[in-house]
Formats: structure tokens, C-alpha cells, sequence
């Protein structure tokens, strides 16, 4: 079996459509939704980790941001619901467009490690961190307007962002440590940076 740097592209290509594929199915598993936005959901961004520790950078952030298309999609009503312009394009950008494309950024800081369970660990809270930036900036430009008066909106973004993405993240992490262990992932050393 070829290992993943030797695939032919179109066969790469293909993966990553069937990783975009599965994530948005996924997506669709009924789940535990937040009422100002926000989801914890079951699995749905591993597909996504798994494209970018399995053939790196330029493979992880294309199929990276097609899946943003997709969820941006599904939460069209989230960026209608903002009243202007400007807001519209940074709910498309923040809580979309760059938080679901840096998951592309896993594999990449994975492969820093020699150790490739760490690796792993630190590539997944490492994006993580990323979304969680995301949707705490958008939390205060954007959505704090809509808060109740006398809510700090520094607070609440902060607060209201950890306590969907982390459990979301930590059923991604145990997920992907699992599958590792199994070598369902791929060997990150052996991928393309």
C-alpha cells in the first residue's frame, strides 16, 4: 500500500472530497447546539484532521476551507441574522471562512514532533485554539451586541466559546488518539509537509 505522500493527486483529491463528505454528514447528526450558536458536536471535524495530518499543508487547507463552504452554508441563518453588512462579513470570515480552515494547520504542527502522539495532541488544541480565537473575537465584535444590557461581552464570549468548543474538541481529540492507535490515520511522519 502506498503510503499517503505517494498517492496519485486525483486519488488525493478524492479523499479529500470523501472527507469533506463525511464531516458535513456528520454535521447533520443531530447534536447538542447552544441557543446563541455554537455546537458540540460528534466527530465532525476529524475528517478534516485527518485529510491534514495525512497529506500536509496545501492537501489539509484546500479541503479545509471547502468544508468552511459547507458549514457556512448550514449556518446561513447565523449570518443572516446580523444586521449589517460588515457584520455579515465577519461572522462569514470569523466564525466560518478561518475557523474551520486552519483544522488544515494540524497535520503540519503535528509533524514538529518527533513524538507522534504529542504531535497529535498539540496539532488538534493548537487549531483549537485557533477556532476558539475565532469565535471569541466574533463573540465580542459581533455578537455582543446582542447580548443583555450589562453583560460584559468579553466575559461572555469567553465563557459561552469554551464551553462548546471544548467539549467538542476534547470528543475530537480522544477520537483521534484512538484511531491513531490503530493507525487508521496514517503516519504523520510519512506525509507531506
Amino acid at each position: 500500500m502506498k503510503t499517503p505522500s505517494q498517492m496519485p493527486r486525483t486519488a488525493i483529491l478524492v479523499e479529500g472530497a470523501l472527507m469533506v463528505a463525511l464531516a458535513f454528514a456528520l454535521s447533520c447528526i443531530p447534536s447538542i447546539s447552544l441557543p446563541l450558536g455554537g455546537t458540540i458536536s460528534f466527530f465532525t471535524t476529524l475528517p478534516i484532521i485527518m485529510m491534514s495530518l495525512r497529506h500536509g499543508l496545501k492537501w489539509g487547507l484546500g479541503t479545509a476551507a471547502v468544508y468552511s463552504l459547507t458549514q457556512m452554508i448550514q449556518g446561513m441563518d447565523n449570518v443572516l441574522y446580523v444586521k449589517t453588512i460588515g457584520a455579515m462579513i465577519i461572522v462569514i470570515l470569523l466564525d466560518y471562512i478561518v475557523a474551520y480552515t486552519c483544522l488544515g494547520l494540524t497535520g503540519p504542527i503535528a509533524r514538529r514532533f518527533k513524538n507522534g502522539t504529542l504531535g497529535l495532541v498539540v496539532g488538534i488544541l493548537a487549531t483549537g485554539a485557533m477556532r476558539y480565537a475565532c469565535a471569541f473575537i466574533s463573540g465580542i465584535v459581533v455578537w455582543g451586541q446582542y447580548l443583555d444590557e450589562g453583560v460584559n461581552p468579553w466575559i461572555h464570549s469567553l465563557s459561552y466559546n469554551a464551553g462548546w468548543l471544548a467539549p467538542d474538541l476534547a470528543i475530537v481529540m480522544v477520537a483521534a488518539l484512538l484511531l491513531s492507535r490503530v493507525r487508521v490515520l496514517g503516519m504523520i511522519e510519512n506525509a507531506k509537509g
